[in-house]
């Protein structure tokens, strides 16, 4: 898990803010200013000032795509070309057109086609080409009537096979901070970090949060396109993350004890109890979530105290409460709950005044204590689109210990499991299980494994919790090694009871005790099994 190469990627930013016979457009020379100091922060990626080329207010085609022929004959890991201006388009709404200082929007041939921009790219060996268009066009003006947004016309437009293009959806407008709107939320997302997400964050990702910003605040969606392109490659670090790595994440906490009240969601932050200021999920899709609040907000929900019907984030008019579009597994937070139930580590969960008044405080909030969530699925909500809910069910006898330190799994009795061990252990392997090598994958792109312990933990068999006593398992591994349909020799050859054969050799990237293997061994033989 790495960010593109410094010295074999290359960035080109271009835009046009002075125009002869269109109105100037200030925000543009900000917004390449910004974008080549945070492409440069060696604490957000650290490309060299040689390697980020600003092409400000080209004179001619030559002047804008020179400097892009020059960075892709250079590039072979990444390159990024962006262009922020006015965009033109020609009558049959067919042909994009990018714009210098001499352009008039009544004589294309003034312009750059984006035609040119395409061939370019198509030549380029980067492994990853990114294109980030901010820019109108007069399509309306024009008289093309495409029955398409704005954006997702000049998205169609603009797609290059193998390249990821971002394309705003209207026309230049200023930010507070005198950005564009669209490159000013990805200027934010980029310097500011994302809350709740991983250490490097992926280009679909920042994308995502920059379309969601926007469509929170009632301005055009951008739109992206993405053929054939990885669009799980990684950016920038997450500059949220590096600020706030220190602080509390999943499981219990030393304080406070269920049922305290706080009186706002400022007051839980600052506890640590629940540290988003709005989002009703705490949490990362590489982690799991950290804490919910439960408040009424979703019509979908049910409350029934010790167990939680809670519906997932996203698709709801923030004005109305009424859902308006379905919900994704790939949300951020619905990812990071699906991922607790891969991981079985607990919730902390934070009821609101507007909920349940059986067992949500009259006012303010209570935090409640730790949930397990442990099923997930997806129906039709009251308001006709597509929810994801998932059960949450209070965790009752937890041991006394998990209050000061880890996150346990009850195994049976008084007997648990550490699940920071089977944490550690599938990242180990990457989530790929040790007797097959298959990753398994779940909606929202995570991914999960079993682990297992070789001599059980309980009663009679009394193993260790420990990661030399446990293995990283597909499902269908995990049940068949569970029930002794298979076993493991001493030289890690994997042995089919059933067909009494050889099936291969375990993968082993982490210590193994072969004396909990021969135990195992022992207690499932039911042929000439090695011992």
């Amino acid at each position: 898990m790495s960010l593109p190469s410094v010295t074999a990627s290359r960035v080109v930013l271009i835009g046009t803010s002075s125009y002869m016979h269109m109105k100037d457009l200030p925000a543009v020379e900000n917004n390449l200013q910004a974008f080549r100091e945070l492409f440069r922060d060696e604490k957000l990626w650290g490309l060299p000032e040689e390697h980020c080329t600003v092409v400000s207010n080209p004179g001619s085609a030559s002047a804008m795509l020179d400097p892009v022929r020059t960075a892709i004959a250079a590039a072979e890991d990444t390159l990024i070309v962006y262009f922020a201006g006015h965009g033109l388009m020609d009558t049959s709404g067919k042909e994009l057109y990018l714009t210098i200082p001499g352009s008039d929007g009544k004589r294309l041939y003034t312009a750059v086609a984006y035609e040119h921009l395409r061939h370019e790219l198509l030549e380029s060996r980067a492994r990853n080409r990114i294109v980030i268009l901010d820019c109108c066009y007069s399509a309306r003006v024009l008289g093309v009537m495409s029955g398409q947004e704005d954006g997702e016309l000049l998205a169609d437009m603009a797609a290059v096979s193998g390249t990821y293009v971002m394309a705003a959806s209207d026309k230049i407008a200023l930010t507070a901070d005198e950005y564009s709107e669209f490159s000013g939320e990805l200027i934010r997302l980029i310097g500011e970090g994302i809350p709740d997400q991983p250490e490097l964050l992926t280009v679909n990702n920042i994308f995502r949060h920059a379309q969601a910003a926007l469509r929170d605040k009632g301005k055009p969606v951008p739109q992206k396109r993405d053929t054939h392109f990885t669009h799980n490659l990684f950016l920038v670090r997450n500059k949220w993350f590096s600020d706030n790595h220190d602080s509390p994440l999943i499981g219990p906490i030393d304080h406070p004890l269920p049922q305290t009240l706080y009186e706002r969601r400022r007051d839980l932050h600052d506890a640590g109890v629940h540290r988003p200021l709005q989002a009703g999920i705490c949490g990362t899709a590489d982690r799991g979530a950290e804490s919910i609040v439960v408040s009424g907000g979703y019509k979908d929900d049910h409350d029934y105290g010790n167990v939680i019907i809670y519906t997932g984030h996203g698709g709801r008019d923030p004005n109305t409460g009424r859902q308006v579009r379905d919900q994704s597994a790939y949300d951020s937070g619905n990812a990071a709950l699906i991922k607790s139930i891969m991981t079985g580590f607990p919730v902390r969960v934070v009821r609101g005044s507007g909920g349940n008044p059986e067992f949500s405080p009259q006012a303010g909030y209570s935090y409640d204590g730790l949930y397990t969530v442990t099923d997930y699925w997806t129906k039709k909500g009251v308001d006709g689109f597509s929810v994801l809910q998932f059960r949450l069910e209070k965790q009752l006898n937890a041991p006394a210990s998990a209050m000061n330190a880890a996150n346990w799994s009850r195994i049976s009795g008084g007997i648990y499991a550490d699940l920071r061990l089977a944490d550690k252990l599938n990242r180990i392997y990457d989530y790929s299980c040790q007797m097959c090598g298959v990753t398994l994958e779940a909606p929202g792109g995570l991914r999960f494994a079993s682990a297992v312990h070789i001599q059980g933990l309980s009663v009679p068999h009394n193993g260790p919790d420990s990661l030399d006593n446990m293995l990283c398992l597909c499902s269908n591994h995990r049940d068949l090694f569970r029930y002794g349909s298979i076993v493991i020799g001493d030289a890690l050859e994997i042995i089919d009871q059933i067909g009494n054969e050889p099936l291969g050799v375990l993968i082993e990237k982490h210590h193994i005790n072969r004396a909990y293997l021969s135990y195992h061994r022992q207690h499932h033989s039911i042929y000439n099994a090695p011992t």
